[in-house]
């Protein structure tokens, strides 16, 4: 038997493990008090309780509010948001919802969120040195001190919807700058989508860390999957269009999602497909163990054969602005890659805020352009 041969045997008896061993997974029961809704509802009421009563009113909101799916990655001056910024928390209040963020997700995934969190300070504080050495460019938007001054740890906002620990429905979001993350509990079950998250810069490139990452591997999955395709596939793979430089279907985009198009996993060889699945839970292993698998098992009797791979962008130079979005009946996921820049989302289709579990529907009204006008008009008209 050739090499070749054997290697691709392997390949596919893995994948076919790891198909059943997340089957297997997603109905294996364990301990209530270990499931991440247990441990987030739990967290959740701690949060809420650790709030004064005039903070409560500001932070908890009912489960059908409008707010819930009106989030927005884009700077605070530009989208005010409803809710508590960190910066007026009290030390116990931050560390209270650190907690629940930690009860939320998986350790890669808190560590991303606190990445994001973390990230915006140094940012804003390269851009506003920017700024004060050469001001603003011919073609900043007009605010853009004032938003560059928003920039920062502190300006991050978190509201509640539904109240944890009384209601068996119910929500966090937390919002800023490269940052809408939505999590839901419903019962038993809780979901990490609609989750965006972006970085700039996507590696520090001065300073005691550079080289160091907030978001260090989903440019990497993506570009080891893409570099694995054949000329062929590489033809059937590329969508017309320019090179976004946001997520097509983020906020604002919920009902807008396209035909599947591009290459179909199901028509990938095993190794490709070992290394479409490891970017898939790049995505999914944001949340924690009992929910990554429960998504991965919706995903699996889907049909992990039913995924479909686009790619725009350059074929020859993995380096230069690129786009991916990898979509299936209960996962889509996009990249948006600018040097030292990114903007990604991961979505379920289907339950988006636990909509399947909640029997509810949520309008995502306002894009990001929408606000950046929005914006624009008000510091205008000042």
């Amino acid at each position: 038997m050739s090499t070749h041969n054997a290697a691709t045997i392997v390949a596919i008896v893995s994948f076919a493990f790891f198909s059943a061993t997340v089957r297997a997974q997603s109905v294996t029961d364990i301990p209530i008090a270990a499931t991440t809704a247990s441990q987030a509802t739990e967290a959740g009421a701690a949060f809420v309780a650790s709030l004064r009563t005039e903070q409560r009113d500001t932070v908890v909101h009912a489960l059908d509010a409008e707010e819930r799916s009106g989030w927005s990655n884009i700077p605070v001056f530009t989208h005010p948001r409803p809710g508590l910024r960190i910066r007026d928390l009290t030390i116990e209040q931050r560390i209270a919802l650190h907690g629940l963020l930690r009860a939320s997700l998986s350790s890669q995934g808190y560590q991303k969120l606190s990445n994001v969190i973390r990230l915006d300070s140094i940012h804003g504080a390269r851009e506003l040195a920017a700024l004060e050495r050469n001001g603003p460019g011919p073609d900043d938007r007009p605010f853009v001190i004032v938003e560059t001054e928003g920039f920062g740890s502190g300006s991050y906002t978190v509201s509640l919807f539904g109240n944890p620990g009384r209601d068996a429905d119910w929500g966090w979001l937390i919002q800023g700058h490269h940052m809408g993350v939505s999590f839901t509990v419903s019962g038993e079950n809780a979901t990490f989508t609609p989750m965006f998250l972006g970085a700039s810069p996507l590696v520090l490139d001065e300073g005691i860390h550079a080289g160091w990452s907030g978001l260090s591997h989903e440019v990497a999955r993506g570009n080891e999957l893409f570099a694995s395709l054949t000329p062929s596939q590489r033809e059937i793979v590329l969508e017309p269009g320019n090179v976004p430089g946001d997520a097509l279907y983020s906020v604002g985009h919920k009902h807008e999602l396209p035909e599947m198009s591009g290459l179909r996993s199901g028509d990938m060889t095993p190794p490709q497909q070992r290394l479409l699945r490891a970017l898939v839970e790049e995505y999914v292993r944001n949340a924690d163990f009992d929910v990554a698998d429960a998504q991965l098992a919706a995903i699996d009797e889907a049909g992990w054969d039913n995924l479909w791979l686009s790619w725009r962008g350059p074929t020859d130079d993995l380096e230069a602005p690129h786009y991916y979005r990898v979509h299936g009946e209960r996962i889509l996921i996009e990249l948006a890659y600018r040097p030292n820049h990114i903007h990604t989302i991961v979505r379920d289709p289907q339950n988006d805020y636990g909509e399947d579990w909640l029997g509810m529907s949520y309008v995502e009204e306002f894009t990001a352009s929408d606000r950046f006008d929005a914006a624009v008009r008000a510091f205008e008209e000042r």
